[in-house]
């Protein structure tokens, strides 16, 4: 298929349906381990800014969702789907435009399709093949007991985070989204950099450091490939 995120032709065989089945039983996982930060004005700020950044994106058929997490670690992730969290220490952080960057970032992760081919490289053959035709014919326990397994396989893929690679085409994909969504793009710097600074001096790898590219790394191939 060809992928509008990427531009380029790429072998997916997992398909919608059983993407989003993947991400909500992840979410399921998630919502026992961490709890949800009820703060209404917080959520219709969130709620906002991400609908506009998904009706942007390059994959604006799914049905995402935005959900704020009660932790003060500066963290966001996308499960597969188009369920994207962050953390209430990062969107304390951020300007609405340095939201939108960070949005479309993890949004970028969705649009590309980056946990789905992480996750088919990970797969063995049979499961891979199971969960491709999945969709053909009624679902039955073979098939969720399937789903559930890949769901486990997101859930430490993320853990683990991305490529270099993938993580720098999200960046891109997010100044993207966020022009497209009627945001600052340049506002991805400034994110960026105070990311750096409030993670500077703490002592110990940052959450965020774990999952992603160094921030100068970021910053200077954002600089280089979308001119900001």
């Amino acid at each position: 298929m060809y992928n509008p995120a990427t531009g380029r032709q790429e072998l997916i065989l997992i398909n919608d349906e059983t993407e989003v089945a993947i991400g909500r039983n992840v979410a399921r996982e998630i919502a026992k381990e961490k709890q949800l930060w009820q703060d209404r004005r917080a959520q219709a700020r969130v709620h906002s800014i991400g609908g506009r950044i998904a009706q942007a994106s390059d994959r604006s058929n799914l049905r995402y969702e935005f959900y704020i997490l009660d932790d003060k670690e500066l963290n966001a992730m996308a499960l597969p789907g188009g369920i994207v969290y962050i953390n209430r220490g990062l969107l304390n952080l951020v300007t609405d435009d340095e939201l939108a960057f960070i949005f479309g970032h993890e949004v970028g992760h969705v649009a590309a399709r980056h946990s789905v081919k992480k996750l088919q490289s990970e797969m063995g053959f049979q499961l891979l093949l199971t969960l491709a035709f999945s969709f053909a014919g009624e679902k039955n326990a073979k098939t969720s007991g399937d789903i559930a397994q890949a769901s486990d396989m997101v859930y430490n893929l993320i853990a683990l985070g991305y490529s270099r690679q993938d993580e720098y085409e999200a960046d891109t994909l997010g100044v993207k989204y966020a022009s497209w969504g009627g945001f600052n793009p340049k506002a991805a710097i400034s994110a960026l950099e105070k990311i750096k600074k409030a993670e500077a001096g703490s002592g110990k790898v940052p959450i965020y450091l774990r999952s992603h590219p160094y921030i100068d790394d970021r910053i200077k191939a954002l600089e280089k490939e979308n001119g900001l």
